[in-house]
């Protein structure tokens, strides 16, 4: 079965091998946008990328541009971009052995874009990891890692085929699990106050959270609308919203709060 797939663009390809989370297996450059910015006086920032990208050692293919078109199913890209492999994920246990985490349990997100959006947005409030149902849109990873400005390939991210499961061991592990929804006990994220270690649930705007994922909640929290709106705000808005909200009141990490290898279970 082959498990590669191209991804496109500098910022793309960068956090796939910063990230090191999955196997990169070339790097592919169109050889006449290349030669274009190598002979110029200028596009030092071009210049600097591809300076990088020789700096990394893997492998370089240089193809015509026609090529690169049909490897990048007609995406330009810059002229750069790379086939690698699948993104590895780590086990919901390994994401709980931080004592001191800001974990998310993202359920019910419907578009990839949605769903690179929120991860660009979980990782830049602080968040430790992300727990995510085993069927996930890491399969359309070339969107994930654009819409996310390769966020996606910072964050650790554990996966599960029970995201019930994978709250009741934060719950477990000492985790305060609190769940975005609408309801007659919900409360304002702006009037409440929380502490690490935390799990926090995000859904998505049309199906929301599962209601066995979000019946082990210990607190709901809402976004109160200054109008009635007979509306949810879009996952990627909500998300913003709320992640920085529960990032700026919950205290930060210390190094004792850290994964360890010596004490944490390892990938999958």
């Amino acid at each position: 079965m082959n498990d590669t797939t191209v991804i496109c663009g500098y910022i793309s390809v960068s956090a796939a091998i910063r990230g090191g989370k999955r196997r990169i297996d070339r790097i592919i450059l169109d050889t006449e946008r290349y030669n274009k910015v190598m002979r110029s006086k200028y596009h030092y920032n071009e210049k600097k990328q591809y300076g990088a990208l020789k700096a990394s050692g893997i492998q370089l293919d240089f193809v015509s541009p026609d090529e690169f078109l049909t490897l990048t199913s007609g995406d330009t890209a810059g002229g750069i971009a790379a086939e690698v492999g699948e993104r590895r994920f780590c086990r919901p246990e390994k994401l709980l052995c931080n004592k001191k985490g800001y974990i998310l349990v993202i359920d019910g997100i419907e578009d990839p874009y949605n769903f690179g959006y929120v991860l660009r947005t979980v990782y830049a409030a602080g968040a430790d990891g992300v727990i995510l149902p085993e069927r996930n849109f890491f399969v359309s990873s070339d969107i994930v890692i654009r819409s996310s400005a390769g966020a996606s390939e910072y964050l650790e991210v554990a996966v599960t085929d029970d995201l019930g499961s994978a709250v009741s061991l934060a719950s477990a592990a000492g985790y305060t699990v609190a769940a975005t929804a609408k309801s007659e006990n919900s409360v304002s994220v702006y009037n409440t106050v929380l502490s690490r270690p935390l799990c926090l649930i995000l859904g998505g705007e049309k199906r929301g959270i599962s209601k066995n994922v979000l019946e082990k909640a210990d607190i709901t929290l809402s976004i109160p609308y200054p109008r009635n709106c007979q509306y949810s705000l879009s996952a990627s808005a909500a998300a913003n919203i709320i992640a920085f909200q529960i990032g700026s009141i919950i205290a930060p990490p210390d190094d004792s709060g850290n994964l360890a290898d010596d004490d944490c279970l390892g990938n999958t």
